[in-house]
């Protein structure tokens, strides 16, 4: 436990709003959060007035600030009214949408790189899941755009936080997706709605391999091959199925060329048994 002394030099809210680089208006809202108060408020004029472990708080509120957190998430993180593993869980599947983002906005953008590779936390979702049968390859792109539209206009509240997939049940699926025994599934991820519904699959959280690139069919198959490569040489095995996600999806892409369009490969992992 840290010692403080006894007598304490106070500063006024002007001088801590120029040590900290705030405004007035900040402090005010940092406070009316609830994440402190000045040490002293002086009960004649109002004046406020603070010690240095309120500025040392200051700079701990603009740190959780820096790092995207609301100002009643600081305040109750800071106040210890924050369940532990509820907000490292969902900080962590932040840091994985983020890292998501950057790998897409990083491969679209640099075309010497042909694709990245990372692994991912995916969060639990539930999806709407309505069953692809193409008989072309141009069928998947169409057929998906139109189970999309039929999400919509059941009613399904979309979450839109999480991007719309392509499900593969095996390999074969993926590779040969013209096969009659071929297996593919729109996922579409939704609010869940109360009571039974056929339509709804939950996808359970889970650590994945992402792969990222970009380019048209011919380039996800590129993809995949590299994927599983991937998954060989890291000594993964797949735990669930196998998604494909374009970022830019084919039947929203009118303004952008095919070479451009980015998609990610994401595969549930566990690791082989040595």
């Amino acid at each position: 436990m840290m010692n403080y002394p006894d007598k304490r030099k106070l500063f006024t809210i002007s001088e801590v709003t120029r040590a900290c680089g705030v405004s007035r208006a900040t402090l005010i809202r940092i406070e009316e959060s609830g994440f402190m108060k000045p040490f002293r408020i002086d009960p004649d004029s109002g004046y406020r007035y603070y010690d240095t472990q309120n500025i040392a708080a200051i700079g701990q509120y603009q740190r959780l600030q820096a790092i995207g957190l609301s100002r009643a998430e600081i305040a109750d993180l800071y106040h210890g009214r924050t369940d532990s593993r509820d907000f490292i869980r969902s900080q962590r599947e932040k840091l994985g949408r983020l890292q998501q983002f950057l790998d897409e906005y990083e491969v679209s953008h640099d075309h010497e790189k042909d694709f990245s590779v990372n692994y991912v936390t995916l969060p639990e979702i539930t999806c709407c899941c309505l069953r692809l049968e193409p008989k072309t390859i141009g069928d998947i792109s169409t057929q998906a755009f139109l189970k999309h539209e039929k999400c919509i206009s059941e009613g399904y509240q979309l979450l839109g936080s999480e991007p719309l997939s392509v499900l593969y049940a095996d390999r074969e699926s993926i590779f040969n997706p013209l096969s009659p025994k071929s297996n593919l599934t729109m996922c579409v991820p939704v609010i869940p709605r109360r009571g039974p519904d056929p339509n709804l699959q939950v996808l359970p959280a889970t650590e994945a391999l992402s792969v990222t690139g970009f380019g048209g069919y011919d380039a996800i198959i590129r993809l995949w091959e590299h994927t599983f490569a991937e998954l060989e040489t890291r000594k993964l095995e797949p735990s669930g199925p196998y998604r494909l996600i374009s970022l830019v999806a084919y039947y929203t892409s009118e303004q952008i060329s095919e070479a451009d369009i980015c998609s990610r490969c994401i595969v549930p992992i566990k690791r082989k048994e040595e």
